[in-house]
């Protein structure tokens, strides 16, 4: 087209090379900007695309670019430009928030998830403003070496204009949130001491006025963070007004409770109570003003830790021990009470230093601090001289102990008792309290003694196992059992010899000796209770014979003796007898293997007396329950009813009695009572004698010979001379 107009010579030749020029110009203007600012269009979407509290890693990356591009575009390498451009960055992130804030649901959700919000908001919002001055102060590196470094000579307040209003506006929001997590506080608090009631109930009527004053922002529809919003300022502007007054009385609150408190742990629950609300600045005040009272208080807790540790020390000058906490080794329980008494000073203190706006640099402050740091270094030089006593003592005392027998014997008794000494009892202990207080090294002596720890507690347990065995067989041994075991008792002392007096606790190879020993003692001791095990069932079997053979039918006391069922009763017992005698003989020789005897000495002959007794004194008891049974169902003056029954039958021309009743009739009654009594004496009959050596084969010719019995039989057939009879 230009060729054309210089060719017909035209008049608009020179405006049309002016416009063809101005439109080159204006292409490479368009194709710089183009090729610099495409870069920027990645870390804007996901910047859009990312949810707003993770966007803050992704700031610095965008601006690093948008240094680039002042650097290297010759088009937008002017200030407006880049004003426009970070003007428009914050404009996105303002909106990224907005969205993110959800402000509709702002002041009506949870108010802690509400703040923690409105914070990540402030945190990434600022971190965007220091980012923007940290690449303005370093756009040099951005450049080549000799090349002219052009600053951002633009004001900041021209860039962050609205994000600083939009940050007013988000303080606003959160001063109120903040407040509004404060007081809610007030619904928890419960107060002691002779006003808690009162000071419980005006702190309740305030948490009112609260709800009430806040619950206007959750009517409101309007958005807060619209910074045309006048109605939200004026809103916000009334109940900080209300908040005021709720400030000066909670801090009226807090006086009365500090003055009622009665020490200080609960002066600390009423700070603990109070906690955030001691950061509000009329409640802040009341707090500072109880801080001499406060430390007053401290100064008098450390005077009372001073009287108790003078107490304690003297006390222990005195008893030759201080009092300590039951069952804790002395070293270890005086180390402790010392660390507990440091607790106890030590918790007001940091305690004290965790107060807002409580500082310890005062004259006063100091010269708690002072009086404290001298009780802490009493404690110190008690614990290291406690700690170094037992530490120079605790060697030779363990060595000494390490070196004593294994055993001791009673010299009068006979009986053994494991030789551990207290002391190494104590150094264990000691030890393992002191390890797991950390309170220093401990001393070579005591940590090898704890090293064998295991070993000990293992080897002690063996011994008083053994002890209390071989002990039990001593006291528990009977005068006829003792010679079937005297020579077995005497070979184990024999081995128990070399623990009494050459094993010692340093020794290797300690179990190898006396794990045989222990052996011997064990199967003694378990033979030997077996046996009583066994006479104690023998007593048992002839115990359960000492019931009535012979009683009235159904056990009824109006009823008589049936003669039928006699014969059957007494089979029964017979049965029951023989099978205890077979299970008598069958202890008996189980108990000559266990003890190990010799059935033709003597000793042992005296046990099966011994045994032989107890069988007797059970058919003695047995015979004697029968005939006391059937004296007391005989006895005229009992008035009970008639235990046999005899018919009187006519048999013309004569009245006959069946039984007969004649004396010396056959088959008569007293024939019958004389069977019925000597079925009772033959039970005793039927156990082969124990005692053989005494020359009798059974029991009955010893129990005949027993003058109680054979009174009590001859009662019984006096009486069959004359019996009630029953038509």
């Amino acid at each position: 087209m230009l060729e054309v107009l210089e060719r017909v010579q035209s008049i608009y030749v020179p405006a049309f090379q002016n416009m063809l020029m101005d439109v080159e110009a204006a292409l490479s203007e368009a194709q710089d900007i183009d090729l610099h600012l495409t870069p920027l269009q990645q870390p804007l979407e996901d910047i859009e695309a990312a949810e707003f509290s993770k966007v803050k890693p992704l700031l610095v990356p965008l601006l690093h670019v948008v240094c680039w591009i002042w650097v290297t575009s010759k088009h937008y390498s002017v200030p407006l430009r880049m004003v426009v451009l970070l003007q428009e960055i914050c404009n996105l992130l303002i909106q990224q928030a907005v969205v993110y804030l959800s402000p509709e649901d702002l002041l009506k959700g949870e108010m802690e998830e509400s703040l923690g919000k409105v914070q990540t908001v402030f945190d990434i919002l600022n971190a965007f403003k220091g980012a923007v001055e940290e690449r303005r102060e370093n756009l040099h590196v951005y450049y080549e070496p000799g090349q002219e470094v052009r600053k951002w000579d633009f004001h900041t307040r021209l860039v962050f204009a609205r994000l600083d209003s939009f940050l007013k506006r988000l303080e606003m929001v959160k001063g109120l949130l903040t407040t509004a997590l404060d007081l809610t506080q007030l619904e928890k608090m419960e107060f002691g001491g002779m006003k808690g009631k009162a000071l419980g109930q005006q702190v309740l009527d305030v948490y009112e006025e609260f709800q009430e004053g806040y619950q206007v922002f959750s009517e409101r529809t309007y958005d807060c963070l619209d910074l045309a919003n006048v109605e939200f300022e004026q809103d916000a502007l009334a109940f900080q007004r209300k908040v005021e007054d709720i400030d000066r009385r909670l801090g009226t609150v807090f006086t009365q409770a500090f003055s009622d408190a009665a020490d200080l742990e609960h002066i600390f629950k009423l700070l603990a109570m109070f906690r955030n609300l001691l950061e509000r600045p009329v409640i802040a005040a009341a707090a500072a003003d109880k801080v001499p009272v406060l430390l007053s208080m401290f100064s008098s807790a450390l005077d009372q830790a001073r009287l108790i540790y003078a107490g304690h020390t003297q006390a222990g000058l005195q008893l030759g021990f201080p009092p300590l906490h039951k069952n804790v080794p002395p070293v270890a329980g005086a180390l402790g009470w010392a660390r507990e008494l440091r607790a106890r000073i030590r918790g007001p203190l940091e305690r004290l230093r965790h107060i807002p706006r409580l500082s310890l640099d005062s004259a006063r402050g100091r010269r708690v601090v002072q009086k404290y740091e001298e009780m802490i270094r009493l404690l110190d030089s008690y614990q290291e001289k406690l700690y170094l006593d037992w530490s120079q003592t605790v060697s030779e005392k363990s060595q000494y102990n390490l070196t004593q027998p294994l055993i001791r014997r009673d010299p009068q008794t006979k009986l053994i008792k494991v030789n551990f000494d207290p002391q190494l009892v104590s150094v264990l202990r000691e030890v393992s309290y002191l390890w797991g207080s950390g309170a220093g090294a401990i001393p070579p002596a005591a940590a090898e003694v704890y090293s064998c720890k295991e070993s000990f507690r293992q080897l002690v347990a063996s011994l008083e196992l053994m002890g209390n065995s071989y002990n039990k067989v001593l006291r528990t041994v009977l005068e006829v059992e003792y010679p079937l075991v005297q020579g077995q008792l005497r070979d184990i002392d024999l081995k128990l010899k070399e623990a009494e007096e050459t094993l010692t606790w340093k020794m290797e190879g300690v179990w190898d000796h006396i794990s045989g020993v222990m052996g011997d003692i064990c199967d003694l001791e378990q033979r030997v209770q077996r046996a009583k095990d066994n006479v104690e069932e023998i007593q048992s079997i002839v115990h359960s014979w000492g019931s009535p053979v012979f009683e009235r039918r159904e056990s009824k006391r109006e009823s008589v003796l049936s003669l039928e069922e006699c014969q059957e009763r007494l089979e029964r017992r017979c049965s029951l007898v023989r099978e205890s005698g077979q299970r008598i003989h069958s202890l008996v020789k189980e108990n000559q293997s266990l003890l190990l005897a010799n059935p033709a000495s003597d000793a042992w002959k005296a046990y099966l007396d011994y045994v032989d007794e107890i069988v007797l004194d059970g058919f003695f008891t047995a015979i004697e329950c029968s005939l006391k049974n059937l004296l007391e169902n005989t006895d005229p003056k009992a008035g009970l009813a008639p235990l046999f029954e005899v018919q009187l039958d006519l048999v013309i021309p004569d009245l006959v009695f069946h039984p007969p009743l004649d004396p010396g009739a056959k088959g008569g009654f007293c024939d019958m009572v004389e069977s019925l009594l000597n079925g009772i004496y033959r039970i005793s009959s039927l156990v082969p004698r124990l005692a053989a050596h005494s020359g009798f084969c059974h029991y009955q010719a010893d129990l005949e010979a027993v003058s109680d019995l054979s009174g009590m039989r001859q009662e019984l057939l006096s009486r069959a001379h004359v019996p009630s009879t029953r038509r």
